[in-house]
């Protein structure tokens, strides 16, 4: 495992690579501070909502729109690949074709998210819609879609494309409002896309798709740019756009890379997806069994919980600029134990299973031990 770990580290970290990293950080970087600067002429149209909104972590007004500035470092990538001065195509036999449809096929459930962001109301069955879209045109252009998960009955329904593509809508539309539910804290939403971007490439250079490798790491140069101005003081947000277009993009890699390789346990794919995933499935049992919509917004979100904890324990309301941050911190290794569990048995489909199962046990477990330790503190503190 050190020998691979070491071989995929001198693959990504090539010369011409870098200067590809350094680009999409930089363009990605400049993009943030201008939105930021500029925040009071274009950017301002919700802050009052935002600052009031019931999952709100954050006092005072702050840009939404890091997701622009990443999708737009993002798309500084064809270029890049097709004709740019630095050749990663021809250098690294990648796909640019491929690659730049990926990127353009986001379009859809970014631009309804990004005008949410701007302060236009988008209804949820529009953003639902949108990720649809884009999902369609993948499923279209690439004549590729999920035919099997290792699960023997619904393997059998899989066999049959119209199930299959339903299916596979249906699962990428869930990751991708996944993404959106996890941007409550700063740097969550970015380290959680991160993590996933990485384990994503480690198992793609495992299993022999250099390309997907090296695009996954473009995105996490252009991620970073971003992260930096996110975390820990949270200058810039990233916002619904940034999130349905990179939900979409890792989602669609990792579909990609799965049906390229017959090897990858399909649980692998779920553990490095694990926290977006098991907490959006959270939210939605925990707000039917409430009665309430399942597209309501509320403040019981792990990360949320987990900020509210140290607020009542620890540091007090009024100091949310630090409990934000050190939330975000605590919750960096239970994000990144089922990636870490995924790549280690990324081609292991019994062990895969049982991580999962596992982690899935004690995600719950810890949950729960959560809501009940943070009621028993607000009622001492009261």
């Amino acid at each position: 495992m050190k020998q691979d770990i070491w071989s995929y580290f001198n693959q990504i970290t090539e010369p011409l690579l870098m200067q590809s990293y350094l680009t999409l950080f930089f363009v990605s970087f400049i993009l943030c501070v201008v939105i930021i600067l500029s925040s009071g002429y274009g950017f301002s149209r919700r802050g009052v909502f935002d600052e009031v909104a019931i999952q709100s972590a954050h006092s005072g007004f702050v840009p939404r729109v890091g997701g622009l500035a990443i999708y737009i470092s993002i798309l500084v990538l064809i270029p890049l690949l097709s004709f740019g001065f630095i050749p990663l195509s021809v250098v690294f036999n990648l796909n640019a074709a491929q690659i730049t449809w990926l990127i353009l096929s986001a379009i859809p459930v970014f631009s309804i998210g990004l005008a949410e962001d701007i302060g236009y109301a988008m209804s949820s069955k529009a953003r639902l819609i949108a990720s649809a879209v884009s999902s369609l045109v993948v499923i279209l252009l690439f004549k590729m879609w999920l035919t099997r998960l290792g699960v023997p009955g619904i393997d059998m329904l899989l066999n049959f494309a119209p199930f299959a593509i339903l299916f596979t809508v249906f699962a990428t539309v869930g990751v991708v409002n996944a993404f959106n539910l996890i941007d409550g804290l700063n740097g969550l939403s970015s380290y959680i896309t991160i993590s996933v971007a990485l384990s994503l490439s480690i198992s793609a250079f495992n299993s022999g798709n250099t390309q997907i490798a090296i695009f996954l790491v473009l995105i996490i140069s252009s991620v970073l740019g971003f992260m930096i101005l996110n975390f820990p003081m949270g200058k810039i947000f990233l916002g619904d756009g940034g999130a349905y277009a990179l939900g979409h993009l890792l989602v669609w890699s990792a579909i990609i890379l799965f049906d390229n390789s017959k090897e990858l346990s399909p649980f692998a794919i779920l553990l490095i997806f694990f926290w977006p995933v098991a907490d959006t499935g959270l939210a939605i049992w925990r707000r039917w069994k409430l009665g309430n919509p399942t597209d309501r917004p509320d403040r019981l979100h792990f990360h949320q919980l987990a900020m509210r904890f140290l607020e009542i324990r620890f540091f007090g309301r009024d100091r949310r600029e630090i409990t934000n941050p050190i939330a975000t911190l605590i919750l960096v290794p239970l994000i990144s134990v089922p990636q870490i569990l995924g790549v280690l048995f990324w081609n292991n489909f019994v062990a895969t299973v049982w991580c999962t199962a596992g982690v899935g046990l004690l995600f719950v477990v810890t949950y729960f031990i959560g809501i009940n330790t943070a009621k028993t503190s607000r009622a001492t503190n009261r």
